[in-house]
């Protein structure tokens, strides 16, 4: 699938659920896009990979890591997909 289609998809997705994330794992944890903001036409999505860690005493940890914050319009969130695949994201986590 092109990367075009996958952004409508995926903005859909976010344009329609204020709760939505994409994610995938990865080889060192997991990769998500996630929207903030409760308002239909106005908000962030943002790029982020969440790394497992270990502590000093053997406790599993997470940080997380933001790679890029944009708008929601078409062409930013086509940018952040392309970044996702990039990164290591799947298609089949956006369709």
């Amino acid at each position: 699938m092109d990367l075009a289609k996958l952004a409508i998809k995926a903005k859909d997705l976010l344009d329609n659920d204020p709760d939505a994330i994409i994610e995938t794992d990865i080889e060192e944890g997991r990769l998500l896009i996630c929207r903030t903001g409760v308002d239909e036409d106005d908000y962030r999505v943002s790029l982020e990979k969440q790394i497992e860690t270990e502590d000093e005493d053997g406790n599993l940890d997470e940080e997380c890591e933001e790679i890029t914050e944009t708008g929601s319009s078409l062409e930013e969130i086509e940018e952040i997909i392309g970044l996702y695949l990039e990164e290591g994201g799947t298609e089949e986590s956006i369709s």
